[in-house]
């Protein structure tokens, strides 16, 4: 995977071989070039009356690939075109390229060059295969040239040879993208035999926006990501002076660069902008601050604004680092001399040499500047500030500061540092701060961690990218922290630890600590490191008064608040204004929680019990729940729990929100947290919170048989302890398990008991849900007089409490046993009606069960078209619920809708994944559902097999048992019968 990387010039790597096949079969090529992500621009005659065209890069060579590409934009006048095409997976977005123009009023002699396959280039392999070898053309444009026909003469060495008299040696290269400085400016057109071997014609891209309609410039421009078609930047600089750089880069590898197009972005239009004289790019050790700031110096020397403001570009770039040749006055001073070069170098040494103030030598500097743009970049300035982010009085760097802010223009100071500098408040309006805080994006971080280990000898090269992405995740996409753990690989010889052995003790290893680390932290004093762990263990944005709490319970005597302002001053943490929280970075949060100690008052366990016991505190009673977020304290509680050790307290902690996170379709979230317990939790009330509410996790995401189990322990448990609440949703749940696993005579005991103990506990919700489930058994046992009694007995509880839950369940239990009596229209009435009572008490528990039974009754009615729409609703709300078994009841009744349209291939693929869903639930109609879908695959192949698809309707009917939420195993029978008599 590559990425752009030559943002200010030709890149080889976007040169495009255009592979071109005629509508009657014959081959032609050309040149292009990758001007955007997913565009090409070429000549319109290299793809004319083209069959298919292919778009070649990197022919020949490691990273080689192509696409099929078609014509997105084209125009015969002035013989051009723009390719669209889809790179295919793995190849790395690139940025669009800039344009410009070569000014046609004066005289002047530019300097262009294009990459192309010449035929005169054409070579033969050793494979006896011919192929066209890239060349590359360097010349000259002569401004005044060819104003007539508004093209560019582009004067270069003559062609080498001439292989075909009748066809133009040139022939190949059209297509190719002429450059002038970092800009393309047009592309090579046509060869006229007449003027030479060495002479080239061009399409300017500049005329070519002029010439065209208005609707097809702004296409044309928005294909090239030209912001104003009508004012392309002239290209070179005609006769002024060059950018010139001074100093090493103070980044390696910028070739490499990932990413932050926004930050360089923003710090190009603040660069530009004459009211600021100061860019500070800040961010924790190892974000790539020196790597960003090197990027839009390279880009700039290149002749590129970053974030393209209209602003001349700078005469002079002076590099400056703590770390290379350092930073003082005098280097300064030295550097911004040589970047002025001539007569005015030799002056300004002089001026050094004399005694003057030093005020005065600084302006004779910026007086020599004049009105051309100089950007200084000082790399590490934090290595110079106290750590309130001041410099020292009589630090030489606070008088340049001081006369760089009393300059109405030039220069401008680019600067690198883990802290802002601190400023006085007239001079903060001329300084602008970019925050560097997110790692790389997914993408860039896999592409780094491939690009350290290019030949795969560490192991890392050849991972995938699933197991590359986990690593970035690790370690929060920081560019340095991601160098480091292809380094410990490297380094580790005696070990060779994989990538995930690495990453299990990676923030504890003390090279990675002594790379990553802020040097502040090894500088703080007890108070600054206990605060700073208590925000390690919190790990999100927190209040002050949570900071507060949890210290007070650790260390009484601590006084937080000035703790806090000494950290946000040296930028230990970030603040959010808005919301008033702290936080630390991510990876800051690794760090210090891998150094905090294992045991004691300030260690791990005793920090995170702190914490958990103050979202305990904080916690919404159960009377304010009304959605998820009313249940985070409680999640966050059980994490700390978790990491403390404490699995009886983190127990406890779930048992209360277990059943609410099912209830609101967080079913994976809870059954993950109970599985986080399992098998490590000791005490008997603990392990009996976590059987109960672990049981209704798995009643609805299943399987099944693993939520009856868990209720038949919990039940025996809750008998020994006399824990006759918990005994009471036990059996509920125990009753539950097996009325939906088809076992419904095992079922009414339980639930007649549940109720039973919730009438004697005054618990009445409770009592509800038990009756609920007695009437859903004697719909599925074929009582629906009974089931119907059932729901009558709810609605009357519910017009007596005025609870909408209580309603929204008779209607549950009414529907259900009208689904059992065939009474289709009634049931699709109750079924509406439950939805909205649901709805109104905040809870989806069944509505996936009300708009499947509507489902189900309309295609009793025979009105199929009509029934598609309430199961997909229910199939969307089961889905949200997490509950699989209602998802495969849902796509099994959508299956035999479209089997009742005679559409077999989607009733195939419904019957599959209602197999599937059935499956992971554990329950008994998987094969119904199996066989469903194969009576419809042999009825959907190109030869029908009736007979095959009748055996298969009766072994569905069959397997369907008693579940009167499914469609009748009747019209199953009847359809096979159909079948066989066809």
């Amino acid at each position: 995977m590559r990425t752009d990387r030559a943002t200010g010039g030709l890149d080889p790597h976007r040169i495009a071989e255009i592979i071109v096949t005629t509508a009657a079969g014959g081959r032609r090529r050309g040149s292009g070039y990758r001007v955007g992500d997913t565009v090409v621009l070429t000549a319109r005659h290299v793809v004319a009356g083209a069959g298919g065209v292919q778009v070649r890069f990197d022919a020949d060579r490691p990273g080689q690939w192509s696409a099929a590409a078609e014509v997105a934009w084209s125009d015969e006048g002035t013989d051009v075109a723009v390719l669209a095409f889809a790179p295919p997976q793995g190849v790395a977005a690139v940025r669009p390229v800039p344009f410009g123009r070569v000014d046609d009023d004066r005289h002047a002699v530019v300097a262009v060059h294009a990459a192309g396959f010449p035929l005169w280039k054409r070579r033969r392999g050793a494979d006896g295969r011919q192929f066209r070898e890239l060349h590359q053309a360097d010349g000259t444009v002569a401004a005044l040239s060819n104003l007539r026909t508004g093209t560019l003469e582009i004067t270069v060495r003559a062609a080498a040879a001439d292989p075909d008299p009748e066809v133009s040696p040139w022939s190949g290269m059209s297509g190719a993208a002429v450059w002038s400085g970092s800009r393309v400016v047009g592309v090579v057109a046509e060869h006229h035999r007449g003027e030479g071997m060495a002479r080239l014609t061009a399409a300017r891209i500049d005329h070519v926006l002029a010439r065209v309609s208005a609707p097809r410039r702004a296409e044309l421009a928005r294909l090239l990501a030209v912001d104003d078609p009508e004012a392309l930047p002239g290209a070179g600089r005609s006769g002024g002076p060059a950018s010139r750089a001074v100093g090493l880069p103070v980044a390696h590898g910028l070739e490499l660069f990932k990413d932050r197009v926004e930050v360089r972005d923003a710090i190009g239009r603040h660069l530009a902008d004459p009211a600021v004289r100061m860019v500070t790019v800040t961010g924790r050790r190892g974000m790539g601050k020196s790597s960003v700031a090197a990027k839009v110096m390279e880009m700039l020397e290149q002749g590129e604004w970053p974030g393209r403001p209209r602003a001349p570009l700078p005469r002079g770039l002076v590099n400056l680092s703590t770390r290379t040749s350092g930073v003082s006055l005098e280097r300064l001073y030295f550097d911004c001399a040589e970047a002025l070069g001539g007569d005015e170098r030799g002056r300004l040494l002089e001026v050094w040499a004399t005694e003057r103030p030093l005020r005065d030598k600084i302006g004779e500097l910026f007086a020599a500047m004049r009105d051309d743009l100089f950007v200084i970049l000082m790399d590490d300035l934090d290595d110079r500030l106290q750590d309130d982010g001041g410099l020292d009085p009589e630090d030489e760097l606070a008088v340049f500061l001081d006369c760089l802010f009393r300059t109405r223009s030039t220069p401008r100071l680019l600067a690198t540092s883990g802290i802002p500098p601190r400023l006085a408040p007239e001079l903060r309006r001329f300084a602008v701060e970019v925050e560097l805080s997110d790692g790389l994006p997914p993408a860039e971080s896999v592409a780094l961690l491939r690009e350290l280990d290019q030949d795969g000898s560490i192991g890392v090269g050849n991972l995938s990218d699933e197991e590359l992405l986990e690593a970035a995740v690790h370690v929060h996409g920081v560019p340095r922290a991601l160098e480091l753990l292809v380094g410990v690989m490297a380094d580790d010889m005696l070990t060779l630890p994989t990538l995930r052995e690495v990453l299990e003790d990676f923030a504890l290893r003390g090279d990675v600590v002594a790379g990553l680390a802020q040097d502040r932290y090894r500088r703080l004093g007890p108070d600054g490191r206990t605060v700073l762990n208590v925000l390690a263990v919190l790990r999100t944005p927190v209040p002050r008064e949570a900071v507060e709490w949890v210290v007070a319970g650790l260390d009484p005597g601590l006084a937080v608040g000035p703790v806090l302002s000494g950290l946000l001053r040296t930028r230990m943490l970030s603040v959010d204004r808005a919301s008033r929280t702290f936080a630390l970075h991510p990876m800051d949060a690794d760090l210090a929680y891998g150094a905090m100690p294992r045991e004691g008052s300030l260690g791990r366990p005793a920090v995170e019990r702190r914490a958990a016991a103050w979202y305990a505190r904080t916690a919404p009673p159960r009377q304010d729940w009304k959605d998820l977020d009313d249940v985070r304290t409680h999640r966050r509680a059980f994490d700390h729990l978790v990491r403390a050790g404490d699995m009886n307290g983190a127990a406890r902690v779930l048992g209360t929100i277990s059943e609410w996170l099912v209830w609101h379709g967080s079913v994976l979230a809870a059954l993950s947290m109970h599985l986080t317990l399992e098998d490590h939790v000791t005490e008997d009330s603990a392990r009996l919170a976590h059987l109960v509410s672990f049981g209704q996790a798995r009643l609805s995401g299943g399987p099944l048989a693993d939520a009856e189990a868990l209720f038949t322990e919990a039940a025996a448990l809750a008998e020994d302890l006399g824990d006759r609440q918990a005994l009471q949703r036990a059996l509920f749940g125990l009753g539950d398990a097996r009325r939906q696993l088809g076992r419904l005579e095992d079922a009414m005991e339980p639930l007649s008991r549940a109720g039973d103990l919730a009438r004697e506990n005054g618990d009445t919700e409770a009592e509800v849900h038990a009756l609920l489930d007695v009437s859903l058994a004697h719909s599925t046992l074929g009582d629906g007089k009974a089931a119907l009694a059932g729901a009558d007995r709810l609605h009357a509880l519910a017009r007596t409490s005025g609870d909408m839950l209580t309603e929204a369940r008779s209607y549950n239990a009414r529907f259900t046993a009208l689904l059992t009596l065939g009474r289709w229209e009634e049931t699709v009435e109750a079924g509406e009606k439950a939805v909205l009572a649901y709805r109104e008490a905040g809870i989806q528990e069944a509505t996936d069960y009300a708009l499947n039974a509507k489902g189900v009754a309309l295609l009793a009615l025979g009105r199929p078209a009509e029934a598609l729409e309430p199961l997909e609703g229910a199939l969307r709300a089961a889905s949200q619920m997490e509950n699989p078994r209602t998802e495969g009841v849902c796509l099994y009744n959508t299956a035999w809708v479209h089997w009742a349209g005679g559409q077999y291939a989607p009733a195939a693929e419904a019957a599959e994944r209602a197999a599937v869903s059935l499956r992971i639930a554990g329950a008994a109609e998987t094969a119904a559902a199996q066989a469903l879908a194969e009576a419809a695959t042999a009825l959907a192949r190109p030869e029908p097999d009736p007979g095959a698809a009748a055996d298969a309707l009766v072994r569905a009917a069959g397997a369907t048992g008693r579940n009167v939420e499914m469609v009748r195993p009747a019209w199953l029978v009847e359809e096979a019968d159909r079948l066989r008599g066809a």
